[in-house]
C-alpha cells in the first residue's frame, strides 16, 4: 500500500474558525519538501500562514523552496508565506527551528510540520473539531502511519509504539486532563513518537519552553509535552491522519547514544515524579520504560549521600582489578551512595550483557550499569580507573573529579603512544586515590597529581589458616603469561633450578587457562575459585607471585593464609611488603630460585614466616581497606578533601636474597629457559568476545578461530 495526497487533493476546504500557522523546518530534504508543502496546502482546514526554515541544507532544498514560494504566492494569496534560511547549521538542535518558527507565528494555533513527512488532507480539520469540542485543549495529535522513502505504508499505525503497557487505549480517541496525561502517562513514556502529528494552540510561555528543551538531544520533546499539558487539555484522535516517515538508512543508534537517551529519559521522569509526588505503582511503570533500553536499575543503589560515576576499562571474567572496583562500588552503595558504573564493554555490548558479565564474574553488584564512556548525567564525583578514563573523567562535568589507581599502567607498554598516553593520564588535574603506598609516593613525587592511599588488604573470610590442611612440599605460582608485568621469564627459569635441586616439590601453576608448558613438570589449575585458592595456599610450603609494578593482593592473600611468600626486590615492592611474612629476592631466575629454596629447605623459617605473614594481615582485613576508601570519598563529598600523604618510609629494609653459589652452578648447565605455548586458546577468545583479537590470528588459525567465533555468536 502507498499513500498519495495528491489523489486526496480536496475540491473545497471547511470555512476556518480559528486561525492556524504551519511551521515546515527543513534540513537536507530537497526530496521530500514538495509534498510536505503539498500535504499543508490540501488540508481541508486552511491554513492562515505558512512559515518554512532551512538549516543550511547542502542539498538544493533552498532552491526548491524558493520556486515552490513563487508557486504559492500564485494560487493562494491569502496565506502570509515566510522562507527563513540560516546561514550557517544551528548544529542539530530542532528546537532551535521550532522557536525560530515560532516567533514569525501569530496564528492562533500551529502546526509543526517536519520536511520529510507529509499528511491526510482531513489531519487540520479533525484537530480542529477537536480543539472545539473541549476548549481547554492545549494539544493534539492523531495516531500516524509509518512510511518509507517510497511511500509505502510499513505499518498501519504507531500505537504498537505508543501502547507501553499493551492497554488498547490508542485504538480510540480520548481527551484527557494535561494533568492525569502527566502523570500516569507521560511519567512512563512519550506516547508521542512524531511532532508532525501534533496540533499546538499558541502560547506565550512555548519560546520559553523551547528554550528549556534545547538542553536535550534526545528527549526534548518528552519534556516539551511535559510541561505544555500542565497548562491544559490534551485529544486524541486514532485515525492514521499523519504519515511518519522512517528512512532505511540504517539505526544510527549507538551505545552511546544510547547512554544520553537514558540520561535524559531518567531527567524528564524524574521531574515528574517529584514534581507530582507520584506513588510506587507510578514509578514503577515509569521504570519499564527505561529497562526497556537495556539498562540495569537496581533496587539496592538508592544512596542519597551523593551520586558518583564510575569509568572502568574494558574486562575480561577473573580480572583482579575490577574486583576491587567492583567490590568498592558496592561498598559505597551500602553507605549511601548512588553509583553508577560506565564500562567500556565488548562490540555490540549493551548495558544489560555487561551487568550479567559482572555478576556471573564477581557475585552481586548493586550499581546500575551503562556502556561506554560517556556520562548520562551530572554527578557530584566521577571516578576514573584505568589510564583510557582519565580523559572521560577529566571532560566531564562532575563536581569532584577523581582517579582510583591501582597500578602503574604506563610500565604495561614499551615507550609507545600507549605509554605516553598513560603518564599523560596523571597530569589531568584527577585527585588520585592509590592502592599501597609505593604507587602514591611514585605519582606524587613524579607528577602533578596529589594522591592518597589505602592499604593492600585480604578478605580474611576467604583467606585464612586451616589447621586441618595436610601440607605439600610443594610451590604455587601464578601463572599469568598475559601479564608481562609478572615476569614470567624470570619465574618459569627459577622454578626450573628448583626443580633441579628438587625434584620431590611439586609445582603448581593457577590463574589463566591451563597451557602446555615444556622443560618443566608442573600440575596446571587453570582458573580456580577463591575457595581453591585459600585451599592451595593452605597445602603449599612456599608461593610465587611477582609483579614489577605495584604490587598484587595475591601475595597479601598468601599471608593471610599462612603462606609464606616470595617476590621481586625492587622499588615497587619495599613500601607494602611486611619483614617476616615474605622474601624479596634480587630480580634474576637464581635470585629467586634461591630465595623458593631456602624457604623449602626450612621447616622452621616456614612456619615463623607463616605465622608472622598472619599476624600482620590481621591488622588488614578487607574492611579496613573499604573503610578507608570510604573515608576518603566522605571528605571529598563534603569538600574537604585530606592533605596528600606525600613521601613514604619502606616497610621492608633487609636485603634482597641473592643468587647462591650453588643455584648459580645449576643454572649455568640447564637447557635454555622453559617454553609455554602462549597462544590464545579459541575458549579464550570466545570468552573474551572481541573480533579485534580474532583478525590479529593470522592464517588458517585465524580463519578456524573466526568461524568458531561467529557460530557460537550466532547461537
Amino acid at each position: 500500500m502507498k499513500v498519495n495526497i495528491y489523489s486526496q487533493r480536496p475540491e473545497e476546504k471547511k470555512r476556518a474558525t480559528k486561525t492556524i500557522a504551519a511551521i515546515i523546518p527543513n534540513y537536507n530534504y530537497a526530496d521530500f519538501i514538495i509534498e510536505r508543502i503539498d500535504s499543508v496546502l490540501f488540508q481541508t482546514y486552511p491554513i492562515s500562514e505558512l512559515v518554512i526554515l532551512d538549516d543550511a541544507s547542502p542539498d538544493n532544498s533552498v532552491e526548491v523552496i524558493e520556486n515552490k514560494i513563487k508557486e504559492i504566492t500564485k494560487e493562494y494569496p491569502k496565506i502570509k508565506v515566510k522562507f527563513l534560511k540560516n546561514e550557517k547549521n544551528s548544529g542539530g538542535c530542532v528546537f532551535s527551528q521550532w522557536q525560530k518558527g515560532l516567533k514569525e507565528v501569530e496564528s492562533e494555533y500551529f502546526w509543526i510540520a517536519e520536511a520529510d513527512d507529509s499528511a491526510d488532507a482531513h489531519f487540520l480539520e479533525t484537530a480542529m473539531e477537536k480543539f472545539k469540542e473541549r476548549p481547554n485543549t492545549v494539544l493534539f495529535f492523531s495516531d500516524s502511519y509509518r512510511i518509507n522513502q517510497k511511500n509505502e505504508v510499513t505499518s498501519h499505525t504507531c500505537s504498537d509504539w505508543a501502547d507501553m503497557w499493551k492497554s488498547g487505549r490508542y485504538k480510540k480517541d480520548f481527551y484527557n486532563s494535561g494533568l492525569d496525561e502527566i502523570k500516569n502517562y507521560l511519567s512512563g513514556t512519550n506516547p508521542i513518537l512524531n511532532v508532525s502529528s501534533v496540533v499546538w494552540k499558541n502560547s506565550p510561555e512555548l519560546p520559553k519552553i523551547f528554550e528549556e528543551a534545547k538542553k536535550y538531544k534526545v528527549a526534548g520533546d518528552w519534556y516539551i509535552y511535559s510541561r505544555v499539558l500542565e497548562n491544559g487539555d490534551i485529544a486524541y484522535s486514532a485515525k492514521q491522519l499523519n504519515y511518519y516517515r522512517k528512512h532505511d538508512k540504517g539505526s544510527a543508534s549507538t551505545v552511546v547514544k544510547l547512554n544520553i537517551e537514558y540520561g535524559e529519559v531518567t531527567t524528564v521522569q524524574n521531574r515528574i515524579i517529584e514534581k507530582y509526588n507520584l506513588g510506587p505503582e507510578q514509578i514503577e511503570w515509569a521504570k519499564v520504560r527505561r529497562r526497556g533500553m537495556g539498562f540495569v536499575e537496581n533496587p539496592k543503589n538508592v544512596g542519597d549521600k551523593g551520586t558518583i560515576a564510575w569509568v572502568v576499562p574494558a574486562f575480561s571474567t577473573g580480572s583482579g582489578g575490577h574486583r576491587t572496583i567492583f567490590t568498592n562500588v558496592n561498598y559505597l552503595i551500602e553507605h549511601g551512595y548512588r553509583c553508577d558504573v560506565y564500562v567500556n564493554g565488548n562490540q555490540g555490548e549493551y548495558p544489560n550483557d555487561i551487568f550479567k558479565r559482572i555478576e556471573e564474574g564477581y557475585g552481586e553488584f548493586k550499581a546500575d550499569v551503562f556502556a561506554g564512556y560517556t556520562l548520562a548525567k551530572k554527578y557530584n564525583i566521577a571516578i576514573a580507573t584505568g589510564w583510557d578514563t582519565a580523559e572521560p573523567v577529566a571532560n566531564s562535568d562532575a563536581k569532584n573529579k577523581l582517579y582510583f589507581i591501582q597500578d602503574f599502567e604506563p610500565y604495561f607498554f614499551p615507550r609507545n603512544g600507549e605509554n605516553i598516553a598513560a603518564e599523560r593520564s596523571y597530569s589531568l588535574g584527577l585527585r588520585g586515590i592509590t592502592i599501597g603506598k609505593w604507587l602514591t609516593q611514585k605519582i606524587s613525587n613524579n607528577y602533578p597529581t596529589e594522591t592518597n592511599y589505602f592499604h593492600f588488604c585480604a578478605d580474611l573470610s576467604n583467606y585464612h589458616k586451616n589447621e586441618d590442611a595436610e601440607k605439600e612440599d610443594a610451590i604455587c605460582y601464578i601463572f599469568q603469561p598475559g601479564k608481562p608485568r609478572r615476569c614470567d621469564q624470570i619465574a618459569l627459569r627459577a622454578l626450573q633450578i628448583v626443580q633441579k635441586l628438587r625434584p620431590e616439590t611439586k609445582i603448581y601453576f593457577y590463574g589463566s587457562a591451563k597451557r602446555k608448558v615444556q622443560g618443566l613438570k608442573v600440575e596446571h589449575l587453570g582458573e580456580i575459585t577463591v575457595e581453591d585458592c585459600n585451599n592451595l595456599y593452605n597445602k603449599c610450603s612456599v608461593g610465587l607471585c611477582m609483579s614489577a609494578s605495584n604490587p598484587s593482593r595475591i601475595p597479601f592473600e598468601m599471608m593471610s593464609a599462612g603462606l609464606p611468600v616470595v617476590e621481586l626486590y625492587l622499588d615497587n615492592n619495599l613500601y607494602d611488603f611486611p619483614e617476616g611474612g615474605c622474601l624479596l629476592a634480587e630480580p634474576t631466575p637464581e635470585g629467586v630460585a634461591t630465595a623458593l629454596l631456602k624457604v623449602l629447605n626450612s621447616k622452621s623459617l616456614q612456619k615463623s614466616m607463616s605465622e608472622a605473614g598472619q599476624k600482620y594481615m590481621q591488622d588488614y582485613p578487607i574492611e579496613k581497606g573499604y573503610a578507608e576508601f570510604l573515608d576518603f570519598i566522605e571528605h571529598v563529598a563534603r569538600n574537604d578533601i585530606p592533605k596528600p600523604t606525600g613521601k613514604q618510609k619502606p616497610t621492608y629494609s633487609a636485603p634482597a636474597i641473592a643468587a647462591s653459589k650453588e643455584v648459580k652452578e645449576v643454572s649455568s648447565k640447564l637447557p635454555p629457559a622453559v617454553q609455554v605455548n602462549t597462544t590464545p586458546t579459541t575458549k579464550e577468545l570466545i570468552k573474551k568476545g572481541t573480533k579485534l583479537v580474532l583478525s590479529r590470528t593470522k592464517g588458517y588459525a585465524g580463519r578456524k578461530l573466526r568461524a568458531v567465533y561467529h557460530r557460537i555468536r550466532r547461537r
